[in-house]
């Protein structure tokens, strides 16, 4: 049976009156989703992220990341990249993350974004093709992990089996699921969803960390003698997975962290590498003002390289939660399913970068390497994508 006390303590006791007109086993589960939480801790959540926000201030210590330009080596230094990178690679020292937690909605699809396709080509099969085809290169297996969520991971494995792991052997395929967080109304209530269920919604792609230690999954890299973690999303159109040559340029830099970036347009919505107090985080161009965003012109593009060890030691560290305002789908006081603003928190990645002791960035060619997924139509969109794909014959 529900705690009034406790609620009302909370600023919950509208579940009070939701379960007047509830059935016994939807009672059952309602408490059971309540006595799972913290909610001492949703609260701290709630004013922390939402009541007591901050707006992030450009200080002069904030300085732009130090970053090489692929476009300059030389082609005797990209080959010597590339050797280097194939011969980590055949030593299985790398393995492959894929981020693709997310649903196709705003590009007007149904189902996982991975399984979008250009000329019947899946973005999931874009990318396991070149993990075959780097496979079948150097007679080495490379184990890829992809991390999907409640809402599409079913949906992702039918889709994997389906099509027969596009043709990669699928012992080599390790699929796992982010873990969630509560949503809130602005007051800080929480919410019923549809299924009259305390709403959860994932944790943003910074759960990944988390995810992969709970899962045993960053012991089991250690243990097939995986050093190197490459990290990509599975909204870019044009990513290179595991490219040799970054792999080469990763293991001469040996950092804890190597990441991939290109020179932002001018008012570009892109996160930029920065440096504060020397060490390195992203600000998302939502944190910035119109002023502010200008001033740094290196931009995150969602690929990197983290030492397994260095995940080892601060998966388990914390990473602030970012507040997200979205209209969602819920259940009134007469269970009426309604939209309504509310809250959202979302953990990024990249706020790991704070604990690196080492870091390199490799600036890269926009047009070869980044077309983000991102919208139906306009910019980063299907067309957008599309044309690109066009220009480096990938279509």
């Amino acid at each position: 049976m529900l705690d009034e006390s406790v609620l009302k303590q909370h600023g919950q006791e509208h579940f009070l009156e939701y379960t007047k007109v509830m059935s016994q086993s939807e009672k059952e589960q309602l408490e059971s989703d309540i006595n799972r939480l913290e909610l001492d801790e949703v609260n701290r959540l709630y004013e922390d992220v939402y009541v007591n926000r901050k707006e992030i201030e450009i200080a002069d210590d904030i300085k732009q990341v130090q970053f090489d330009i692929k476009d300059q080596f030389s082609e005797e230094q990209l080959k010597s990249y590339r050797s280097l990178g194939i011969k980590a690679i055949k030593d299985g020292k790398f393995a492959v993350l894929l981020m693709a937690g997310g649903q196709g909605t705003r590009l007007g699809h149904q189902g996982p974004k991975g399984t979008f396709s250009f000329n019947d080509k899946s973005l999931f099969e874009r990318q396991a093709e070149q993990l075959r085809h780097l496979v079948n290169e150097i007679g080495t297996p490379i184990h890829w992990y992809i991390m999907t969520s409640d809402v599409n991971h079913k949906d992702t494995l039918a889709f994997f089996i389906e099509n027969n792991y596009f043709e990669y052997d699928e012992q080599y395929i390790h699929f796992f699921k982010q873990d969630h967080i509560v949503s809130l109304t602005t007051d800080g209530r929480l919410i019923l969803d549809v299924n009259k269920r305390i709403m959860q919604t994932p944790n943003g792609n910074g759960g990944v960390f988390k995810s992969l230690e709970k899962t045993k999954l960053l012991a089991e890299m250690k243990e097939h003698g995986v050093s190197f973690l490459f990290l990509n999303n599975i909204d870019n159109a044009l990513v290179k997975v595991l490219d040799p040559e970054f792999v080469g340029y990763t293991i001469e830099q040996n950092s804890d962290v190597t990441t991939k970036s290109i020179q932002a347009f001018e008012d570009e919505k892109v996160g930029r590498l920065v440096s504060v107090d020397g060490k390195k985080r992203v600000l998302e161009y939502s944190e910035l003002s119109a002023d502010d965003v200008n001033k740094f012109e290196n931009a995150n593009i969602g690929i990197h390289v983290f030492k397994v060890d260095f995940l080892i030691e601060s998966a388990s560290k914390a990473l602030p939660y970012h507040l997200a305002i979205k209209n969602l789908k819920q259940l009134d006081e007469d269970f009426s399913v309604v939209e309504k603003e509310s809250l959202k928190f979302e953990l990024f990645y990249f706020d790991i970068f704070q604990y690196a002791n080492s870091f390199a960035t490799l600036q890269v060619n926009r047009a070869k390497e980044f077309s983000p997924l991102k919208n139906k139509e306009g910019k980063d969109s299907i067309e957008t994508a599309q044309k690109d794909l066009e220009i480096n014959q990938l279509l």
